[in-house]
């Protein structure tokens, strides 16, 4: 097949010939502004990283239970929330159910700043994953929108750079801030003095509420479509079909494309148990080994995934763009099977090293193969799902992201530190095991999608809403009374 019949901007995989009516400077400011959110979610999910020790010191609970709150907890119910608020993402108005989200993320980010018990900050967790939950469909779902199918590659590979910024800047800024409070504790009214975690908290969540007002003028081209006196009655109609899929037509589409789905869910998850893991115990491992202090390594960190974790994200974007263009259909998932394989190499070098320097270096290269799939993974979920599904499949995506990903790897570590070497200095061993095993289970299971990709991306292309009126026909007829 020449290069040409598979290249995602032209009419045969481009999605039922989508095309945006917004302006380009409309829409690159709402992709600014979910860049920012973007950050803001990274930086309040990923803080804990950092107060793995002062909370530990506060509360008194051991690695198995900082890896539950970090992972398991968060990714739980982020999952469980995802697919009902896609349902609504992909009927309703997404800049409207986006800020309420960016809203209720950072003021449970805040309120975990007043726990005095465990199962306080769990429910701060709770509220935080569910505020979550609404930002990565719906930014999907409003880029695919606000860009023509070929042009969407750069706005989503931005936004996928963003997150794996915002971790390193919620590093370097949530190590500055714990170290300005660990010098000076600060004492509020009615609250009196806080532990340095928890004023940490409380300064990285507030400023989120800004975030949520931005957001609210953000163009949302579903109202501009339905405001606009031009379209054909024929035009609406399809257009609400194509906003109100019932689920027995996802399902179907499911069913159809089960194998490539499946590669990339899955094996998405498995890449992210790497990340999720490694990420949430580096610097216990740092601070373990070679005696560092958490402000140290949050900023060498931060400054990793600041700087190299975006260049390595945004690359990863071009990459599975340029392979796309000459001639594999499977770009972004062998994209992802590279990145999965890099992890568990480097991941595992830099818990064997000798000595702190060394350790860093491979510690870089883990940072860089980390950022692989942040723009990869979003744009193969927009390749293979067809436009008013992009909601719900990005929904599946994070779910199984979260669940496999956040939800096993930061909370696997923990587990292996606690009860199978039973000795708080073997979390290096414990991030070695999980990060290998995990990143070549992940390139096995990318790799058996690449067969199905091509064909899945025609049924995306190939999609009509009317299969969608058929299918409700053949509800409504199934449903009714014998005559």
């Amino acid at each position: 097949m020449r290069a040409e019949t598979i290249e995602p901007g032209q009419d045969k995989y481009a999605g039922c010939r989508e095309v945006s009516s917004t302006s380009a400077g409309r829409s690159w400011y709402a992709v600014s502004v979910l860049l920012v959110a973007y950050i803001f979610s990274i930086m309040d999910r990923q803080i804990l990283t950092l107060l793995v020790g002062p909370i530990q010191q506060t509360l008194h609970v051991n690695d198995t239970l900082i890896g539950t709150l970090h992972g398991f907890t968060f990714a739980v119910f982020y999952a469980l929330m995802g697919l009902p608020i896609a349902r609504i993402i992909d009927r309703g108005d997404r800049r409207l159910i986006i800020a309420i989200g960016i809203a209720l993320w950072s003021l449970a980010t805040a309120a975990g700043g007043i726990a005095t018990e465990y199962w306080h900050l769990l429910l701060a967790r709770v509220g935080v994953a569910v505020g979550e939950a609404v930002l990565i469909p719906g930014a999907i779902s409003l880029i695919a929108d606000l860009f023509p199918a070929g042009r969407r590659g750069r706005p989503m590979s931005l936004f996928g750079a963003s997150g794996s910024f915002g971790s390193g800047a919620g590093l370097i800024v949530g190590g500055l801030i714990l170290g300005v409070f660990t010098a000076a504790p600060p004492v509020l009214p009615w609250l009196g003095a806080l532990h340095p975690w928890q004023a940490t908290l409380m300064v990285l969540g507030l400023p989120g509420l800004i975030v949520a007002l931005m957001m609210l003028a953000v163009p949302e081209p579903r109202n501009a479509r339905r405001d606009s006196g031009i379209r054909s009655s024929a035009d609406d109609t399809n257009a609400q079909l194509r906003e109100a899929v019932p689920v027995a037509v996802v399902k179907r589409y499911i069913a159809g494309n089960l194998r490539t789905l499946v590669s990339l869910m899955i094996g998405a998850g498995f890449f992210y148990a790497c990340v999720y893991g490694w990420a949430a115990w580096v610097p216990t491992y740092f601070v373990r080994e070679f005696g560092w202090k958490y402000p140290q390594i949050g900023a060498v960190l931060g400054v990793l995934l600041a700087v190299i974790g975006p260049l390595s994200a945004m690359f990863g974007g071009w990459l599975g763009g340029f392979w796309t263009r000459r001639g594999v259909p499977h770009g972004y998932l062998r994209v992802a099977l590279t990145g999965s394989l890099g992890i568990a190499v480097s991941a595992a070098g830099m818990v064997s090293m000798p000595s702190a320097n060394l350790a860093l270096v491979f510690m870089a290269l883990t940072t860089c193969f980390t950022g692989f799939m942040f723009a990869a993974g979003p744009l193969a979920v927009q390749e293979v799902a067809p436009s008013p599904m992009r909601g719900q499949f990005a929904a599946l995506y994070t779910g199984f992201v979260n669940l496999l990903g956040a939800g096993c790897g930061p909370v696997a570590i923990g587990m292996l530190t606690d009860h199978l070497f039973r000795d708080p200095s073997a979390v290096g061993r414990s991030i070695g095991i999980l990060c290998f095993s995990c990143g070549m289970i992940a390139a096995l299971i990318f790799r058996f999608g690449f067969a199905s990709y091509r064909n899945t991306l025609k049924n995306a292309a190939d999609w009509q809403p009317e299969s969608v009126a058929s299918i409700g026909q053949a509800a409504s007829k199934a449903g009714a009374p014998g005559r």
